[in-house]
């Protein structure tokens, strides 16, 4: 099992000219990609190496030494030696995801699966990597400080305990010993933990419903839908699933909430703007008397808001201020308002 995102394609086609045309495994991979992109990945993998490569189709059989590439906007999962293939909830912010396929292989082979985390951005691979190396697998990942980006590897070796950081070079040769030494192991039957019959919060009279392995409930909302969400515990990393079944490792967590704090700041801008608008359109309708009221009133409403807004900046933490969020480079009050009046002033 292969993942990786930006800067991982030198060493993935590195390893992959240089695996055995007999190699006892599957070679299954999630490369992040966007929805709509034209993957020509395995006709690339193909011309690279000596084994053949396909885009994967669900149900399709697990074959010795092919190569099975993820599609664009689906997740790529392993299921009682089948493939399978799904458009649900995204994982980490991406589908394709590494963390469902690392997870779902070392449910379904667990001490056969090798898993390699190449070059990337974020933690994308690491509780796959966690789940991998708790059901007895291996996790090789691409040095870190070779890899163009090494956020990915790095998260993968805290997560997995005995992963091992391999240079590129040395992929090839590295997976192809742990698939040879997993392969003459006896296939063992695991218990690990299987969703039981109630499997969505939908299905459950229980407010505090946990999904199997959801360790316990948080208060933080999913930035991808708004639903709660429960955090897992794994013995080296935890991470954060909602009941729709979005799934963060904690680094994308921070990521996706950072981007969902940008996106609700400036939808309360745009209301701001929209009532000072509202506002001064009423006033000027008004008799001259009540509009001269109105538009007071209104300024001074705007500017009581903005103010609020505005002061923020000075009271968050300083790791989660606006500017931290490049929102301080903006012009945030795109109204203009009047200057303060001396009543204006004093009522504000």
């Amino acid at each position: 099992m292969v993942g990786g995102s930006a800067g991982s394609h030198p060493a993935l086609l590195r390893m992959v000219t240089e695996l055995p045309a007999d190699l006892p495994a599957a070679v299954l991979v999630v490369i992040h990609i966007g929805a709509e992109a034209d993957s020509r990945l395995p006709q690339i993998l193909r011309r690279k190496g000596r084994l053949p490569a396909t885009h994967a189709t669900d149900g399709a059989p697990l074959r010795e030494a092919e190569i099975l590439v993820a599609p664009p906007d689906f997740h790529l999962m392993v299921d009682d030696g089948k493939v399978r293939l799904s458009r649900g909830p995204r994982v980490n912010r991406v589908r394709p995801a590494v963390d469902l396929l690392f997870e779902t292989a070392a449910r379904s082979a667990g001490p056969l699966v090798t898993a390699v985390v190449l070059s990337g951005m974020l933690d994308d691979g690491a509780v796959g990597a966690a789940h991998v190396a708790e059901a007895g697998g291996q996790v090789l990942v691409e040095v870190p400080d070779e890899a163009p980006h090494g956020s990915m590897p790095k998260a993968a070796l805290a997560a997995a305990p005995g992963a091992l950081a391999v240079p590129a070079a040395e992929l090839a040769a590295a997976v192809t010993r742990a698939v040879r030494r997993s392969a003459q192991l006896e296939r063992e039957v695991h218990d690990l933990q299987r969703e039981s019959a109630v499997t969505r919060m939908a299905d459950s009279s229980d407010p505090g419903f946990l999904a199997g392995g959801e360790t316990r409930l948080t208060r933080l909302a999913c930035p991808e839908c708004g639903g709660g969400m429960a955090e897992v515990s794994l013995p080296s990393i935890s991470y954060f699933r909602c009941h729709v079944g979005h799934q963060f490792a904690p680094r994308t967590l921070a990521a996706a909430q950072a981007e969902a704090a940008e996106a609700k700041l400036w939808s309360a801008v745009a209301a701001l703007d929209e009532h000072a608008v509202v506002l001064r359109h009423l006033a000027e309708h008004e008799p001259r008397g009540a509009r001269a009221r109105q538009r007071r009133a209104g300024d001074r409403r705007t500017r009581r808001h903005h103010r609020a807004y505005l002061g923020r900046d000075d009271v968050e933490p300083k790791d989660v201020r606006m500017k931290d969020l490049d929102l301080s480079k903006r012009t945030v009050v795109h109204v203009p308002l009047p200057a303060a009046t001396s009543t204006g002033a004093a009522a504000a």
